[in-house]
């Protein structure tokens, strides 16, 4: 049994043990604890100040590169989409700048933006699955050529948003029925889409420009419900693209690929996508945008690419490639008009 003289030895012991502690902290022990602590200090202050100089030469370097490709990107696209109509899709999230950005390469390569539409969140959402799929098959009378048979109500949505750009008379107006595929899709019940600048022209080809990557921190993850309706989502911007990519000479998604839930992601991982639409990453940073015009050259003359340093990119640039003019349809004479040719002919 423990008795009281233990008890007492114990905090004896306890009290020497610490008068010892403070005596040698205090005396022989002090100057190399000192001494070490401010050394540690000492490396801290060097460390934060060598990465705070480093931040700041990359930032300088970064804004001299941005500078020097923006002042030789007109010699560098010069020409690519000489001829070429565009007309540019923006998706819901998109970044102001990015896309203000890509209509200027795409002009810088000679191409002529003939109009841009915004996509509304009813297009993805999935409460109003049912009221796409219903109007979806109210659509599909005006298309032509029209989806395979049991196509997916956002691949026919997404090909009827496409064939309202890109369908055009010989002299280049749009066709009845492509404006009012589009009048169609702007006055739906749920709208899907708002006409930002009104297209007077048929489009060659489409540019889709996608959100940029959402920031996170290291420690922070978005919680399941958000992750299960963005898949959601995502899959209907994946239709959306692939109807697109149907239409007109070509199409090229400009968004991240930094997460799963990028649509440009999506679109590489999925089998059918990967293989029609071509996409560039990197759309928040100046070589990204740059690829925009470049890739849809290379889509037009007939090669499906991923390009940038997202995953699944097949290069980090386009290649260079050069169209030729594009193919101006004969005028259309009229069936009179014909007959007395013939006539006069006889």
């Amino acid at each position: 049994m423990i008795d009281f003289r233990y008890h007492l030895v114990s905090l004896i012991a306890v009290f020497l043990a610490l008068a010892l502690g403070i005596l040698l902290g205090a005396g022989p022990l002090n100057q190399p604890l000192g001494d070490q602590l401010t050394g540690q200090v000492e490396e801290l202050r060097e460390d934060r100040d060598r990465l705070r100089t480093e931040l700041e030469v990359s930032e300088v370097e970064r804004e001299n590169r941005d500078q020097f490709l923006d002042e030789v990107a007109p010699a560098t696209l010069g020409s690519r989409l000489e001829g070429r109509s565009v007309a540019v899709v923006v998706l819901p999230a998109a970044n102001e700048d990015d896309v203000a950005d890509v209509r200027l390469r795409l002009e810088q390569a000679g191409a002529t933006v003939t109009g841009q539409v915004q996509v509304t969140e009813a297009w993805t959402d999935p409460a109003t699955a049912t009221f796409r799929s219903s109007f979806a098959g109210q659509i599909l009378g005006y298309l032509d050529p029209a989806p395979a048979d049991g196509a997916d109500a956002g691949v026919i949505l997404g090909t009827a948003l496409g064939q309202a750009l890109t369908r055009g008379d010989v002299d280049g107006t749009p066709t009845t029925d492509a404006e009012t595929l589009l009048e169609l899709l702007v006055s739906a019940d749920d709208p899907l889409v708002e006409v930002t600048e009104e297209p007077e022209q048929a489009a060659n080809a489409t540019v889709v420009v996608a959100p940029r990557s959402e920031a996170t921190g290291p420690d922070e993850s978005p919680e399941p419900a958000d992750v299960e309706t963005r898949e959601q989502r995502l899959a209907e911007e994946v239709a959306l693209a692939r109807g697109i990519a149907a239409t007109g000479e070509g199409t090229v998604v400009a968004g991240s690929a930094a997460t799963e839930l990028d649509l440009v992601s999506a679109l590489r991982a999925d089998s059918d996508a990967a293989q029609a639409v071509t996409t560039t990453d990197s759309v928040s940073e100046l070589t990204g945008r740059l690829s925009v015009p470049m890739a849809l050259a290379v889509d037009i003359s007939g090669e499906v690419g991923h390009y940038g340093v997202g995953a699944e990119a097949t290069a980090p640039v386009p290649p260079a490639v050069y169209l030729p003019p594009p193919a101006v349809p004969a005028p259309e004479q009229d069936e009179a008009a014909d007959e007395t040719a013939d006539e006069d002919a006889a």
